[in-house]
């Protein structure tokens, strides 16, 4: 999971970017699905879409598992950007199978919102 030491750089990154004073808001996907590829790994050879998988999982802490559509975390971006209350934070995003929020931001509220109070 860690090969070629790409979490120390990504933890390195995060540090950089929380030290530097500007708003920020997080979000650590799982393993990217819907194309396009950026690797040769054999599940890239499967197609993948988001299909039944529209549903959104958020979480805080640093589980790293789980997949996530391109199209949810994009729209997880461009949510957290009008939600006040994910600003200095971090999440972890995954889709799973089920009906998802799209984008209907009092959803997005909710499901942010849950992932800080747990």
């Amino acid at each position: 999971m860690n090969l070629f030491g790409v979490l120390k750089y990504k933890k390195m990154a995060e540090d950089f970017i929380r030290d530097s004073g500007i708003p920020f808001t997080i979000i650590r996907p799982g393993r990217l699905t819907d194309g396009p590829y950026t690797s040769y790994d054999l599940n890239t050879l499967l197609k993948a879409t988001a299909g039944e998988r529209r549903a959104v999982e958020i979480g805080q802490g640093d589980k790293l598992v789980g997949e996530a559509s391109r199209l949810v975390v994009a729209e997880a971006c461009i949510q957290a950007l009008d939600i006040e209350s994910t600003q200095g934070q971090a999440y972890e995003i995954s889709s799973v199978k089920g009906e998802g929020p799209g984008n209907d931001q009092e959803k997005w509220k909710e499901l942010f919102a849950a992932a800080e109070s747990n």
